[in-house]
């Protein structure tokens, strides 16, 4: 039986009414290009964090978060320690909180991530904690866990939920995760049930299959593919991460996550995969949660979005909404005043403030 629908006791109002609203806000691209370009001009700026963080001792050197900003670690579900970037408003008053998740080789420390945050901690007035993943940013001076392409992530972010709910001035506590964050984003709120991520989810840009999805990164795109674009980008991180790593003979992510999940977990491969997947998790989504994904995405295909979106239908927790334009994870750049709207109207529909 799909989860009933959710009525927020903030708005009162479920998760449909509320995507018609954000739908009603006017999106303007101001970049009439593709998704190849506009997910250059998103990613201009996070190319060389995503080098950095590939290399623990280079890891967060730029774009350092502001002094209200204070750096934290907790534990993950199976005690792995994280690292964050904590803000809380220390005014008196409770207010609702927010988690931002990166995605693959990023980190809390590049900029859509520590914008996003700052803008939701100054100007809307959330509690907001942004989250470096196991293997990756400052979490990876921390331990040696391995990635496992969505479901050990997921751990990490209800972990994150857990602990910024865990403060007496956080009310509700809502996750906005982007690319494998957004995947992981989905399979958290599927695992979680509504229990530490109670103020909603966005997951931009995500996957539904991890097999298919590792398998699509990994395999050399023609010159003329979408994600020839950033498919060079990708094999220099990966070759980066696995000298910081020590591991050789890793030709490509798959090989990677066969090693993680079968030597590192000890987990066959296969069932790896499964609880990795999104889409092995949809319907037991019992918070609001949108998939927000561009048609002209060069990097995750469309494909993935609409298949989420066939889970969708018989979950009303969950809705997946399909973009024209947008390409990867850069509706910030082809619309900012759109993505900050969308980002404000829905967090504050289900955020509790007293």
């Amino acid at each position: 039986m799909a989860p009933a629908a959710r009525e927020d006791t903030a708005s009162g109002k479920d998760l449909s009414e509320v995507i018609a609203e954000l739908k009603s806000i006017p999106f303007k691209s101001r970049l009439p290009l593709g998704g190849r370009m506009s997910t250059t001009v998103g990613w201009a700026f996070d190319v060389t964090p995503m080098l950095l963080d590939t290399w623990k001792k280079t890891a967060g050197l730029l774009y350092p978060y502001p002094s209200y900003f204070k750096p934290v670690i907790f534990s993950s579900l199976d005690g792995t320690p994280l690292s964050g970037e904590l803000a809380l408003h220390n005014d008196g008053k409770a207010r609702p909180g927010l988690v931002f998740c990166h995605g693959l080789l990023g980190s809390k420390n590049q900029n859509c991530i520590r914008k996003a945050s700052i803008a939701a901690y100054r100007k809307w007035g959330y509690n907001v904690l942004a989250l470096d993943l196991r293997t990756f940013g400052q979490s990876r001076n921390l331990s040696g866990a391995l990635p496992t392409g969505g479901k050990k992530e997921g751990e990490d972010i209800i972990a994150a939920a857990r602990f910024l709910g865990s403060f007496a001035e956080v009310t509700t506590v809502g996750v906005s995760g982007y690319s494998m964050g957004a995947a992981s984003t989905l399979v958290a709120c599927g695992m979680d049930q509504g229990e530490f991520i109670t103020g909603g989810a966005l997951a931009w840009s995500g996957f539904s299959d991890t097999r298919r999805m590792i398998e699509f990164i990994s395999k050399s795109p023609l010159p003329w593919q979408p994600y020839a674009l950033v498919y060079p980008i990708f094999t220099i991180c990966f070759k980066l991460k696995m000298l910081d790593f020590q591991l050789k003979g890793f030709k490509d992510f798959v090989d990677f996550f066969r090693y993680s999940s079968e030597e590192y977990y000890g987990i066959p491969e296969a069932e790896g995969y499964a609880l990795a997947s999104p889409m092995n998790h949809l319907d037991k989504i019992e918070t609001p949660t949108i998939h927000i994904h561009a048609e002209d995405d060069p990097v995750v295909p469309v494909l993935e979005a609409e298949d989420n979106l066939a889970q969708a239908e018989s979950n009303s927790n969950l809705d997946v909404w399909i973009l024209p334009k947008g390409g990867h994870c850069s509706f910030g750049a082809v619309d900012p005043r759109w993505y900050e709207n969308v980002l404000r109207t829905f967090f504050d529909s289900w955020a509790l403030r007293t």
